[in-house]
Parts: C-alpha cells; sequence; structure tokens
C-alpha cells in the first residue's frame, strides 16, 4: 500500500509538472521602444491580458528608443523575433511581419474597426496590405505661448489662419536684446514630418505609385515652401535651430524664447513640465489650399515567424481595444469612441490634433512607396538644408536632389 502512495503520489506530481511546463511554454515576447510612465502602462495593459487570458505571459521587452530598430533587425536576422513588435518602418520590416488583413476581416466586427480612421489604417499599409494595427497617433500643431502673445499685444491664433498669418504675428516678437523671435526654424528638419507642408501646398515629394521624383519633389510648389522658410529665417522673423549650438526650437520655447512652436504630443509633455501657459493651434493653411498634417503612429505588427501566431493576434486585439486604448497616455487615442468619451475633441488643448487628422487622409507618406526611399531621403534632406540655411536658390537645390536620386527609382 505505501508503494502504491507512491507510485500515485508520483503520477500526481509528474502530472502537475507537466500541467506547469504547459502553461509556462506559453510565453508571448513584446518587443517596445518606450520606457518609464510609457512602459509602466503597456506592462499594466500586459498584465490585464494575462488576467483573462490564464496560463499566458507577456513577455515585455523594452528595448529602449535609441537602440530599437537595431535589437529588432537583430532578432529578425537570428530566426528569433519577437511575438508582438511596435513599429513603423514598415518598409524596411514588411517582409518579416504578418499580413493582418485576413484576420481583420475575420474578426470585423469584434475589432470595430470603423472607429479607427482611416487615415491611421494607411499609415501601416505596404502595397495595399496591412502590416499594423494602431495603438496610438500624433499629428502636428502650432503650440504658442499665451503670455508672450499677451505681453506683445498679438491676438492668438484662430481657426483658418494662414502662413502669412503666422509669418506677420512671429515678426512682432523679434527682439534683438533679449534674443526672442516668433517662430523657429529647423535647418534639418525630419523629412517624413516635412512632408506635411508640401501635402498643404499641392504637392508631394513622389507619385502615388513611388516612381517619379520630377515634377514632384522639385516642382514649383515644393521649392515656394522651402523659399518660405529660408525667408522667415534670413528676415529673423524666425530662428534657425539645428544650426550650430542651437539645436532645438522645443527647448527654445519652453524657455520663453519663441512664441510659436510647430509640434506634436511628444512635446507636450515636456511643455506641460515648463510651466508654460500655453494653447494649440491648427496648422497654417497656404491661402486657399486644405492643410494636411503628417501622421505618425505607434502600430501593433506581429512576426511573420512567430512562435506564437494566435495569442499574437488575440493579444494585438486587446493591446488596440478600448480598454487598452484609454489606459494609454503620452500619445492620442487611435479609437474616436475612446477621444470622444474622455471629452479630448471638444477640448481646445487636443481638438486640433483630431480635426486635422479627419482631413488627412489623402496622401500617403512617401517611404511607404518606394523602398529605397531611405537612399532618396539622403539627398533630399541635404537639400532641404541647403535651400534653408542659404535662404533662398530652393528650385536648384530640388532639382539636383531628383537628378541623384533616379538610380533609385530603377
Amino acid at each position: 500500500m505505501h508503494n502504491a502512495f507512491k507510485r500515485t503520489a508520483g503520477a500526481l506530481l509528474a502530472l502537475a509538472l507537466a500541467s506547469s511546463a504547459a502553461f509556462a511554454e506559453q510565453v508571448l515576447r513584446f518587443a517596445t521602444w518606450d520606457s518609464d510612465e510609457s512602459l509602466a502602462i503597456q506592462q499594466a495593459i500586459a498584465k490585464k491580458f494575462e488576467e483573462a487570458h490564464p496560463g499566458v505571459k507577456v513577455q515585455v521587452e523594452a528595448y529602449g528608443g535609441d537602440g530599437y530598430d537595431q535589437k529588432l533587425a537583430a532578432g529578425f536576422g537570428a530566426g528569433n523575433p519577437p511575438d508582438v513588435m511596435y513599429m513603423w518602418n514598415f518598409p524596411q520590416y514588411h517582409s518579416s511581419l504578418m499580413p493582418l488583413d485576413d484576420l481583420i476581416a475575420k474578426d470585423a466586427a469584434a475589432l470595430d474597426i470603423k472607429d479607427i480612421p482611416e487615415g491611421l489604417l494607411n499609415a501601416s499599409r505596404i502595397d495595399g496590405k496591412t502590416y499594423g494595427m494602431p495603438a496610438g497617433f500624433t499629428t502636428h500643431v502650432i503650440f504658442y505661448n499665451k503670455d508672450m502673445f499677451a505681453k506683445a499685444g498679438v491676438e492668438e491664433p484662430k481657426e483658418g489662419w494662414t502662413w502669412d498669418d503666422l509669418r506677420a504675428k512671429a515678426a512682432k516678437f523679434r527682439n534683438e536684446a533679449d534674443k526672442t523671435y516668433g517662430f523657429a526654424v529647423d535647418a534639418k528638419p525630419d523629412p517624413f514630418d516635412f512632408e506635411q507642408f508640401l501635402w498643404s501646398n499641392g504637392t508631394k515629394y513622389i507619385s502615388d505609385d513611388g516612381k517619379t521624383l520630377d515634377g514632384y519633389m522639385n516642382s514649383k510648389e515644393a521649392a515656394e515652401v522651402l523659399d518660405m522658410f529660408g525667408a522667415m529665417a534670413k528676415n529673423q522673423e524666425a530662428a534657425t535651430v539645428n544650426v550650430g549650438e542651437v539645436t532645438s526650437a522645443s527647448a527654445l520655447f519652453k524657455g520663453g524664447k519663441i512664441a510659436m512652436l510647430e509640434g506634436a504630443m511628444w512635446n507636450k509633455s515636456g511643455i506641460d513640465e515648463s510651466g508654460v501657459k500655453y494653447g494649440v493651434a491648427y496648422l497654417p493653411a497656404f491661402k486657399g489650399k486644405p492643410v494636411q498634417s503628417a501622421i505618425s503612429i505607434s502600430a501593433m505588427s506581429i512576426a511573420k515567424d512567430a512562435k506564437e501566431p494566435d495569442l499574437a493576434w488575440e493579444f494585438v486585439k486587446f493591446y488596440t481595444s478600448p480598454e487598452a486604448i484609454a489606459m494609454r497616455k503620452n500619445d492620442l487615442p487611435v479609437r474616436t469612441s475612446v477621444a470622444e468619451s474622455q471629452g479630448m475633441t471638444k477640448d481646445p488643448v487636443y481638438k486640433p490634433f483630431f480635426d486635422v487628422l479627419a482631413v488627412s487622409n489623402k496622401e500617403r507618406p512617401a517611404f511607404l512607396k518606394n523602398l529605397k526611399w531611405a537612399q532618396i531621403q539622403e539627398n533630399l534632406a541635404l537639400a532641404i538644408e541647403a535651400a534653408i540655411t542659404e535662404q533662398g536658390n530652393a528650385q536648384a537645390h530640388l532639382d539636383e536632389a531628383v537628378k541623384r536620386s533616379q538610380r533609385f527609382l530603377k
């Protein structure tokens, strides 16, 4: 009987260990580029998913902002990528990602995909296939210093204002003695964000099929945009940043040295901490033309070779659900229902972000149209910098950029 008891106990122990092993094996790896508060929120979302899925462990891997792409590429190269990851660089990684269109169609009712604006979904598509579900986003706006406007007696920006209006206001803040300006022009802007100004002036970097630069990147409208910013710097309507020791327009704004800042949600927390009393205005329009904004998203993607593909999709669905989206901070909710329930679409600080999103769904950024865009962008960036720092001759610089980039279109 004693031996029988030992055999029974041993069998039960083996069964328990086997069950534990089975549960322990279902580990879902999720890679993020965030840290601090944003990371803590993501870990809380992962915990909620675990609670709803007993036996599942979500391993949140924080790769850090600067090293994110390097670590992600290393994982794919070694055949050991995370199951789920934050993604923005779809041209580089899409061949290693799982297309989500069939899954989205299958779960359309549960996903309530119409609750997510089309402009956000377009930002994760390559060749008509969707490789990521939006989890957070930002558009671009103008932050302005209310105290500086009041002190200078300058009327605050209104909806429907133009770049001519901004320039007229900016000129009134120029003060050589204390080096204050109305605005700041970046000599080395991110070409991704900068394309919003071309869209708003009726052009773009490259044709929709990704095969033609001539007549787009070097169009009259593109040159007008560059010449405008160059003139603002030349006329000292704006400080010029990314030249010499002055590298951050955001720092100038937080320090009360510029009255207006073109920026996005990633600027907001720092401005809040600075104590500057600010308002948020719409991006200015080029006269008679509709404004469009660049859209930056944090998307959730699944590795094509994910070890837990079904579980990965369940996690992506939960992570982009209204419940999880409502938990997030530091970017904007991708679900209209969440934004409305939190009062953000009517809040004067957030409303411009959402309003411009609603009209920024016609254009796709250049890097999603041509897989060699990174090489083309190097030539474009040099042209933008030269046009702004030399404060003129934009057409010649853009013509040269197009000429040097033709080989990447073949």
